[in-house]
């Protein structure tokens, strides 16, 4: 299915202009970076925290991080169904938003195995669900905009989002410290807060069709099978974006002998490194479609995974992480956009279908990337992750293969 293009909709630094001048979208921004900077500064010291502090063993951290995830997936699943019955949706939003407050501020003073496993499983994962509520919330935000322009404005709101881990992670190495892992989950428990005051003046809407878009009541021009097997991809992916990211502080700091502050440094580079190919995919006309840009991003990824497993030190990490950011622009860049076009009017659907194969990976990444790191080694993980990610891009090439009236553009 290809949306037609708004002939008025601006282009390159033009259209750039123009959609940082629309209703709303300092506040959203705003909020966005809040919500990613609270994020990066959580995230990446989450399982040092779990095994160095919590005592778990690589095995108790699978199994913390796959119940994490289930509950993230039902949570998700069940506020997208209801967000886009209700005329406003900024509510659930909110509740969100006050979960990730109270779980990340519970967890800096709760570091055991079974506390951490209840904050997790019952408000860490209502806090996950916030990432496809914002973004939900500003496309339908959003309606009445033209369609081309709508959706590049979501493009920069997710390069704001990376833009708040180029420094998240390497604010939260410096308060960490020797072992300050409170003052970690202090600061990002007050981002979670300070990401709502923004919100306040933003007006939720129902949510509409995009502009363009084929009506919520017509017969699906899309194949039920073209959405399954691309989720099927993206959850592959996913699966292995997790366990590299859980595993990649236990790699550098364990098998490499590396410092927390190192873990920030690469992290940091990284997401530092997403900001101009994400501008770039905002700002440039002549792009390859969505999903030609999607399969190309997953087999980028086999290459990341290749440079980590074969990394002696700081060098070729520093090349795995220039090439992740390449990938890590153009899927969580392009993700939404891939489900949001597939599902016309359906944003919270889309966005959390979108955001559920992360946590379905993240789901499955779990226990297999702890009994893998506990029976091989903390480097092996990145071999399995090597191999899923080849798996998911031959799952994509193939289908993008189907009938060119079922691809969005």
């Amino acid at each position: 299915m290809t949306t037609p293009a708004t002939p008025t909709a601006p282009s390159g630094l033009e259209g750039l202009g123009a959609m940082l001048r629309l209703p709303h979208a300092a506040g959203l921004a705003l909020s966005v970076f809040l919500l990613g900077f609270g994020l990066s500064l959580a995230v990446p010291y989450l399982a040092l925290y779990a095994v160095n502090r919590a005592g778990m063993t690589p095995l108790q951290l699978g199994v913390f991080l796959t119940v994490n995830a289930v509950s993230a997936v039902l949570v998700a699943t069940l506020l997208g169904r209801w967000s886009d019955r209700l005329p406003n949706r900024k509510p659930i939003l909110l509740l969100t938003l006050a979960a990730g407050t109270a779980a990340y501020a519970l967890i800096a003073v709760t570091p055991n195995f079974a506390g951490l496993l209840l904050i997790g499983s019952l408000l860490l994962s209502l806090g996950a669900a916030a990432f496809p509520q914002v973004f939900s919330f500003a496309r339908a935000s959003l309606n009445g905009t033209p369609g081309e322009l709508a959706e590049r404005a979501m493009t920069l709101l997710r390069s704001v989002f990376s833009l708040s881990w180029v420094v998240g992670p390497g604010l939260g190495a410096a308060l960490l410290g020797e072992d300050r892992y409170h003052a970690v989950f202090l600061a990002a428990a007050a981002c979670f807060a300070l990401a709502a005051a923004p919100l306040i003046r933003v007006p939720g809407r129902r949510p509409q069709p995009t502009p363009g878009s084929a009506p919520v009541a017509a017969p699906p021009a899309v194949p039920r099978a073209l959405i399954a097997w691309g989720a099927a991809a993206f959850v592959l992916y996913g699966m292995s974006m997790h366990m590299g990211m859980a595993m990649f502080p236990l790699f550098v700091t364990k098998t490499l002998g590396g410092t927390a502050g190192e873990v920030g440094l690469l992290v940091g580079l990284c997401a530092l490194l997403e900001i101009p190919v994400m501008l770039a995919l905002v700002t440039w006309r002549r792009l390859p479609g969505v999903p030609v840009l999607i399969a190309a991003g997953m087999g980028l990824f086999v290459l990341h995974f290749a440079l980590v497993v074969l990394a002696g030190g700081m060098a070729a990490l520093i090349a795995a992480q220039v090439v992740r950011a390449v990938v890590l622009a153009i899927l969580a860049g392009l993700g939404m956009t891939y489900f949001q076009t597939l599902m016309p009017g359906r944003f919270g659907a889309a966005t959390t279908l979108y955001a559920n194969t992360s946590s379905v990976g993240a789901m499955l990444s779990g226990v297999t990337s702890g009994a893998v790191a506990q029976a091989f080694g903390y480097r092996s993980v990145f071999l399995v992750c090597a191999a899923l990610t080849l798996v998911a891009w031959g799952v994509m090439t193939l289908n993008n293969r189907r009938p060119a009236r079922s691809l969005p553009a």
